[in-house]
């Protein structure tokens, strides 16, 4: 709540009163969100999340722009059906129970022909016709597959927006399992009671390379480690000659978020926490996060900034291949099996291992130690290893050369 007797800008006294206008709708029933993308010097947005009859939602076809897609309806109806809808539609509160879609009129019939009644929504208020365009264009270019750390910090912005909402309707923090169910749930058609979700694997390795990324305090930040998508060899180069003449930041965006998030689900757990977990005091996500950046951090220090720095042809060579997605992948994998050697043997809920989720300390720099075969150049580089795209031939290399026979390296 602003207070009047502090020297308020004139922005923080209009949202203030719109807030107070907006909440006269009778269709509002959760906290009014302002939108930071769309916002203007002179002009907030609002909006607010709930779920919505599909039957008081009206469609304007010079709103939604796109005419009706049959190949793709048939698409999206049996993954809506499997998993429920993936993303919440677009609307405009009209005001007396009556919303203007603006983006996801597929999603819509897909909903509509499988008898679904309500769907989740964010609702837009008080929109000007020039921003419905802009709000049902932005939509429909993020569903375009963009690069997966764009869309995982998207998910982490949603996650957080609903953790708001939901602390306000049950005024106590809420679990990741009751905030990732109202992110992601609809009624499925064959069991009303039964809620279908998407895949909270990708919601919750997501919010965690979202927060390791914007940390300004991790190597990962400060070196711009892992990227949204693949950077090219040139641009690397070019970033490390730079430095060393001294026209810039090392910074060396190698591991992408996509490469990165198949690693670490061998590492971290993989399904939400509990209301009883939380109870128990057994959120060991904090923890967690703190394991992951120790693993990264160290993994820099030890190797890939040195690596870097040098400028050697052969040392960049291995920290890209080091990155690629298999390899970074089998990496992850051999530290899991290390901690499980060490009893970090955590088991979650769905039978999957999550040995980094734990209050236990890890010893990262006896782990290292343990695999410090697999952190050789030419080891990373040798074409058996850099070049080999089928995950168990190259664990069960990976694992015979560095475990089995260390240092018994393929044929140099």
């Amino acid at each position: 709540m602003i207070n009047e007797n502090q020297n308020t800008s004139y922005m923080d006294k209009k949202q203030k009163n719109d807030i107070q206008r907006l909440k006269q709708l009778q269709s509002i029933k959760s906290e009014i969100l302002v939108d930071r993308v769309l916002q203007k010097q002179d002009r907030l947005r609002y909006f607010y999340l709930n779920e919505i009859a599909l039957d008081q939602i009206k469609i304007e076809q010079k709103i939604v722009v796109r005419e009706k897609d049959l190949s793709l309806l048939k698409r999206l109806e049996p993954q809506i059906n499997a998993e429920g809808l993936i993303e919440p539609l677009t609307v405009e509160d009209l005001g007396n129970n009556q919303f203007l879609l603006l983006a996801g009129q597929h999603r819509y019939h897909v909903l509509r022909e499988l008898g679904i009644e309500k769907a989740p929504a964010k609702i837009y208020l008080d929109l000007e016709p020039g921003e419905r365009l802009t709000l049902g264009y932005m939509s429909n270019e993020a569903r375009k597959d963009p690069p997966a750390g764009r869309r995982y910090g998207s998910l982490n912005d949603q996650f957080n927006e609903i953790k708001t909402k939901l602390q306000q309707e049950l005024k106590r923090p809420p679990s990741e399992f009751e905030i990732i169910t109202d992110m992601y749930m609809a009624r499925n058609l064959n069991n009303k009671e039964k809620l279908q979700k998407l895949k909270t694997k990708e919601i919750l390795v997501g919010i965690l390379l979202d927060n390791i990324k914007d940390n300004p305090d991790s190597l990962v930040n400060k070196f711009k480690f892992i990227s949204d998508a693949q950077v090219p060899k040139t641009k690397i180069v070019n970033l490390v000659e730079k430095f060393k003449l001294k026209q810039g930041n090392l910074e060396f965006p190698l591991l992408t978020s996509k490469n990165a998030f198949y690693g670490l689900t061998h590492l971290i757990r993989t399904t939400p926490v509990s209301n009883e977990e939380m109870k128990l005091d057994r959120d060991y996500r904090h923890l967690e996060l703190q394991n992951v950046t120790a693993f990264l951090d160290l993994l820099i220090t030890s190797h890939i900034k040195p690596w870097m720095e040098s400028g050697n042809s052969t040392n960049i060579d291995a920290s890209m291949n080091l990155c690629k997605r298999h390899i970074f992948e089998t990496l992850c994998k051999l530290i899991a099996n290390r901690l499980r050697d060490r009893d970090f043997d955590i088991t979650s809920k769905d039978g999957k291992k999550a040995p980094l989720y734990t209050n236990k300390k890890i010893l990262w720099k006896q782990l290292f130690e343990d695999i410090e075969y697999f952190f050789n150049p030419d080891f990373l580089n040798n074409p058996i290893i850099s070049q080999e795209r089928s995950l168990s031939h190259l664990w069960d290399r990976c694992e015979y050369y560095v475990i089995t026979r260390p240092g018994r390296l393929p044929g140099f």
